[in-house]
């Protein structure tokens, strides 16, 4: 049976790829440079189903596809979810000091005309911003130097790129800064408005210990559902050449979950929950 969603999901990937799955776009309207605003979630596996399904490779991520047919309950939703070993504590104390002189990328995902996903009143690229800007204040206060992608609700390249250009764009200004490290904060959704929780996601075939990290100070911080972490081939992971995560902080379609995002505190406990995984990340590196 999974082996059968398996082979549906690489057939629908490929109509999507040629242009031919118009009516999965339509049935959603998920936001993109190319659809517009929306008040639907998305399909599970993400906030703005265009922008994490651009680029995809074919790896056997197929939860994003599956989850259109399945409601989000496709078996093979977290089969690269890992369960690693929990890391080697480096000392209570966290050595702020480890910030000092490096460069950080921080990524408000979405903006513009882009504005990921909305529900519960809630609109993900506000969000994003805001523990975005959250995030910098802290990490630049100790010395890092900190570049966002955005600092504004626009896009990174301009209101006319198309989702490849805006994605690369983001990417670009790593790459060019010579980035120590690359943090994309987003906000989840799913059909399921049961479903509340964090993750966070490494690239494909590298180092998943930044996630890990990360992942284990957000939930500290925040008492989150922990839905652990995973390996993805999103664009932004897979053309940065440094340690990068894409940090998904919660369900705006969970509608508790919706009220502690658009919350000024929650948003800081996230910010510090970060803030928190990064330090211990380069404790050890």
């Amino acid at each position: 049976m999974l082996q059968n969603k398996k082979l549906l999901s690489y057939a629908l990937l490929a109509l999507f790829a040629f242009g031919l799955l118009v009516p999965v776009q339509a049935a959603y309207a998920a936001p993109n440079d190319t659809i517009g605003k929306s008040t639907l979630p998305s399909p599970a596996g993400g906030g703005s189903f265009i922008e994490r399904l651009f680029g995809l490779l074919f790896d056997g991520i197929l939860g994003p596809i599956l989850g259109i047919f399945t409601n989000g309950k496709s078996e093979s939703d977290t089969p690269s979810v890992v369960k690693p070993l929990p890391p080697k504590e480096s000392g209570s104390i966290l050595d702020k000091g480890v910030l000092r002189g490096k460069v950080i990328v921080v990524d408000p995902g979405h903006g513009g005309h882009n504005p990921g996903a909305v529900s519960n009143g809630v609109q993900e690229a506000d969000i994003n911003l805001s523990i975005s800007t959250l995030l910098r204040d802290k990490l630049s206060k100790e010395g890092a130097k900190v570049i966002m992608t955005r600092q504004s609700d626009n896009a990174v390249a301009s209101n006319n790129s198309s989702l490849g250009q805006e994605l690369q764009a983001r990417v670009d200004i790593a790459e060019k800064n010579n980035a120590d490290l690359f943090i994309s904060i987003h906000s989840n959704s799913n059909p399921d408005k049961n479903i509340a929780g964090a993750m966070t996601f490494y690239p494909k075939d590298s180092s998943s210990q930044l996630a890990i990290d990360v992942q284990k100070a957000l939930i500290e911080q925040t008492g989150a559902v922990d839905k652990s972490v995973a390996s993805a081939t999103f664009y932004v992971l897979r053309n940065t050449t440094m340690p990068s995560i894409l940090v998904e902080t919660g369900f705006v379609t969970n509608k508790q979950e919706a009220l502690k995002l658009n919350d000024y505190s929650y948003q800081n406990k996230i910010a510090q929950g970060v803030y928190n995984g990064v330090i211990r990340y380069l404790q050890s590196h």
